[in-house]
């Protein structure tokens, strides 16, 4: 199957739902970290959730074949997103998160490339 280019908007939602809630548990069992503090808002965290969303999902519609998938996309990155991108970056540095990062996550998601 050829690649699509149009993002998935489950998809998309699926992502900055499953990061979101990781950056509130780690905001919930680490002191140190105030949210609001390091993005000068939450609507701003906010913000950032999204672009990484919208990127990492824009991203995947070019590198990954979906047709490898053992259960639906969307469904699947909301359960592991999250962990796995916080897995290589800091809740505060998100704004740091760019298209190599995407490669990064998708290979801790065990993700088949086309």
């Amino acid at each position: 199957m050829p690649p699509t280019t149009t993002p998935d908007p489950a998809a998309v939602f699926a992502i900055a739902t499953s990061l979101w809630q990781e950056c509130l548990k780690h905001a919930a069992t680490t002191r140190s970290l105030n949210l609001s503090d390091a993005y000068s808002g939450i609507d701003e965290l906010m913000r950032e959730v999204m672009r990484i969303a919208t990127l990492f999902e824009t991203w995947s519609c070019l590198h990954v074949d979906f047709d490898q998938l053992a259960e639906p996309w969307p469904y699947y990155l909301q359960d592991h997103f999250g962990e796995e991108c916080l897995s290589i970056l800091l809740p505060e540095r998100l704004t740091d998160f760019n298209d190599h990062d995407c490669s990064r996550v998708a290979a801790r998601l065990r993700l088949t490339f086309q």
